[in-house]
């Protein structure tokens, strides 16, 4: 009986790893837990330390368009991903915008050397307890909240974006 309940929990284990990584796009604005992606629900305040010193603090950034990505160096579908957000952050910017990544799962090295290689400008910081991904209901990496000048979710998005995704879901926020 032991060991059956083990092979069960590592059978668990393996599927919660395996979901970890999301490689599918997808827009969960329709998923049944409707605490965490409510659109129009303000979302949750937070503050993270970011790498390259200082702090970044959502409700600091009423006024304007904000994507929080979360991802990690680990996962290929994040890596797909990083240039376009760069681009996207070097071209909304300077238009109220704001980006921020959220680091999880992840170590410090490997988050600096991902933010190096792919050059990432915009503010990111490392969730290390996991607080902010589990207030989220983080499903996996990566995956992206673009929410209004009210701090209003307006899309949550799973799965790498593309250039002309971002550059659509941003302009529907800043309606």
């Amino acid at each position: 009986m032991r060991k059956l309940a083990f092979i069960v929990l590592l059978v668990v284990v393996g599927a919660l790893l395996a979901a970890g990584c999301r490689t599918g796009d997808g827009d969960s604005s329709a998923s049944k837990d409707p605490a965490a992606l409510r659109p129009g629900r303000v979302a949750s305040d937070f503050t993270v330390a970011l790498f390259d010193s200082g702090t970044f603090t959502l409700s600091e950034q009423r006024g304007k368009v904000v994507l929080v990505n979360f991802w990690a160096s680990w996962c290929p579908p994040c890596r797909e991903e990083a240039p376009v957000l760069e681009r996207a952050w070097q071209k909304y910017k300077d238009k109220g915008f704001i980006l921020v990544g959220v680091d999880i799962w992840d170590n410090d090295k490997d988050a600096r050397s991902f933010l190096q290689e792919f050059r990432i400008s915009y503010p990111n910081g490392p969730d290390n307890n996991g607080e902010i991904a589990i207030e989220y209901g983080l499903t996996g990496v990566p995956e992206s909240w673009f929410l209004n000048k009210d701090g209003r979710l307006v899309r949550r998005w799973v799965g790498p974006l593309t250039d002309q995704q971002i550059t659509a879901f941003i302009e529907e926020a800043m309606r």
